[in-house]
């Protein structure tokens, strides 16, 4: 099989940062848009929540849907069709007459999922010397999602409403014009593709045993990374508000800066996996994690500083480096015929059903949002564990098998 032409890697890892900052806003815009969502249809926190909660659910379904047609019919196609399902579908929730309508195409929406099959088609084309590198830098575009939604918001909002909003999801259509007439197929892809059958991709997925064990330790080990994430990344404005006395604005810049950090760690993480491996690096981001929740409690309930206790918010992100090991090495335990089903069910369910913010809303009904936040640090104890339960794959030549 020739080598990839550099042109062909560009392109290929443009269309997977495409997908992957593209359901960032799909899924984030309504977080920002709540508020005068709920009022122009008198709902409340409950009903929104709802739709906050059922979305990422929704993308369990879509996983099996998109990652059983990049198994079937390519990756290309399945990526560009995923793409376009959450553009389509987010523009037409500016039309919502009721509330309703709107929840019904926020879920839709939340079904095309490009997780899965962007990371699936950046492995197949990289080598494994700079695998983790790349996915580093893939997932870490996910944050440029994040405030590009933020940015929407800031300057559409005030002049034409919310509804507005929704037309940014339709900025990846250009591109997907361009990988329509210039995004190879994946050529390991097309060598395995004329030895698949014609069952359904998860299904033989739980009928091998040495298939299903892999799907659920990684899919356990990447919930706990989830749910580490929304334990303390959800309620981290909230808590500075509350623990520092900060205004809302102060603690968002706050928020804000914290999230660069990811910016950072995300690429050096699946640099450094590149070299000692996908477990060890897993291991150690998630530990640094851990140390950041004991400077947070110490800090906090032992010898209070506030200083400190503000700046383990800034080493706890350090942990969720782990994240951007997900898809390269999911992508590396799987074969070929159920790659993108694998990897793109396995991140959805461990994403759709992390319950870290609704349990640590629940937590400080009783007690405190800290000791709700610091339930992240049980997650991160175990994200030192698990990681070793699962294979080595540094090095893996994914067209081998």
């Amino acid at each position: 099989m020739g080598e990839f032409s550099k042109f062909e890697k560009l392109i290929v890892l443009l269309a997977a940062a495409i997908g992957w900052s593209h359901d960032a806003v799909g899924l984030t815009l309504l977080n920002f848009l709540a508020e005068p969502i709920m009022r122009e249809f008198n709902v409340g926190t409950l009903e929104i929540g709802f739709i906050f909660s059922a979305q990422y659910i929704f993308c369990i379904f879509g996983a099996m849907l998109f990652g059983e047609m990049g198994d079937r019919f390519g990756r290309k196609n399945a990526l560009i069709l995923s793409i376009l399902w959450v553009a389509v579908f987010s523009v037409l929730s500016a039309f919502a007459p009721n509330f309703w309508t709107l929840a019904i195409l926020r879920l839709i929406s939340g079904m095309g999922v490009t997780w899965g099959l962007a990371f699936t088609y950046m492995s197949e084309f990289y080598s494994p010397k700079r695998r983790g590198l790349f996915g580093g830098l893939i997932h870490a575009t996910f944050v440029f999602g994040f405030i590009l939604s933020a940015l929407s918001v800031s300057l559409i909002y005030p002049i034409y409403g919310w509804r507005a909003c929704f037309f940014v999801t339709l900025y990846p259509i250009p591109f997907l014009i361009l990988f329509a007439k210039y995004l190879p197929e994946s050529r390991i892809w097309e060598k395995h593709s004329a030895e698949m059958d014609k069952s359904l991709r998860l299904a033989e997925i739980v009928r091998e045993s040495r298939y299903l064990r892999l799907l659920v330790l990684a899919t356990f080990l990447f919930w706990l990374a989830e749910f580490a994430y929304h334990a303390i990344v959800d309620w981290s404005p909230t808590f500075i508000i509350r623990q520092f006395n900060y205004r809302p604005e102060e603690a968002s810049m706050i928020v804000l800066r914290i999230s660069l950090v990811a910016l950072i760690v995300l690429p050096f993480f699946g640099l450094i996996s590149d070299y000692i491996g996908r477990r060890s690096s897993f291991a150690i981001s998630a530990s640094i994690g851990l140390l950041g929740c004991l400077m947070l409690a110490y800090f906090t309930l032992v010898n209070y500083n506030p200083g400190l206790a503000l700046l383990s918010l800034f080493v706890i992100p350090i942990g969720f480096g782990s994240h951007a090991l997900f898809g390269v090495w999911s992508s590396e335990m799987f074969p070929t015929k159920v790659r993108a089903t694998a990897t793109s069910v396995i991140f959805s369910i461990a994403r759709g059903l992390s319950v870290g913010g609704l349990i640590v809303g629940y937590v400080a009904t009783f007690s405190s949002l800290l000791y709700g936040m610091l339930l992240g640090g049980i997650a991160f104890l175990l994200m030192c564990i698990f990681p070793w339960l699962l294979p080595e794959t540094k090095g893996r030549e994914l067209e081998e098998f």
